[in-house]
């Protein structure tokens, strides 16, 4: 059974967690969500094909605005008027527009965000209904380090860890189903439960 939904009414349980998972094997991992009713199987592809563009966009032009920005305020405080020909009238030039790029991507993100969480543009297909989930097992349970700046060296020398288990729900006929790479998944577990007010163990 296929489902939509808005962003607000799911509880994403395996995120991706860098920027450089979108570069590994772990795309290919389904996008797993609790739901009021049960597990879901999000429909990936069809999201990042609706909004992946505009994100990839937006994210360009707050870079190149960080960088004429950056551009900017050296050329105000060391003109290279001797070599280049620029003055401190060029930086200030420079700032105004890496300002209003910054600006307008941040303006735009926000409007994009909003729109996700209100529309129901996502969509899911039903994995295993709450009625039929007998007990939820946390299993193997490690720290990977989801550092995410820009340096891959950074992120080598000084690491961020994060707790990532797989949920092993177990269902009233007998069968186990994996949800692999939740974060945080013992507090997550209890969070789902509270949210949608489940009472399995």
């Amino acid at each position: 059974m296929m489902r939509k939904f808005n962003y607000n009414e799911i509880v994403v349980l395996n995120p991706l967690q860098t920027r450089y998972q979108m570069m590994s094997s772990r795309v290919f991992i389904p996008l797993y969500a609790a739901a009021n009713d049960g597990i879901y199987r999000m429909n990936r592809r069809k999201f990042v094909t609706k909004y992946g563009p505009k994100t990839i966009g937006m994210y360009m032009l707050g870079a190149f605005g960080a960088l004429i920005l950056l551009i900017g305020i050296g050329i105000v405080a060391y003109p290279f008027t001797s070599t280049t020909g620029m003055t401190s009238a060029d930086g200030l030039i420079a700032i105004v527009i890496g300002g209003l790029m910054l600006y307008f991507a941040r303006k735009n993100a926000n409007k994009l965000n909003q729109r996700i969480s209100e529309e129901k543009g996502m969509e899911g297909e039903i994995v295993v209904p709450w009625s039929q989930v007998k007990t939820i097992t946390v299993m193997n349970v490690r720290q990977e380090n989801v550092a995410n700046r820009p340096s891959l060296v950074l992120n080598t020398v000084a690491p961020t860890y994060k707790e990532i288990g797989d949920w092993h729900v177990l269902t009233t006929d007998g069968n186990d189903i994996i949800i692999p790479n939740v974060d945080d998944p013992y507090n997550k577990l209890n969070y789902v439960k509270n949210r949608f007010n489940l009472n399995f163990s």
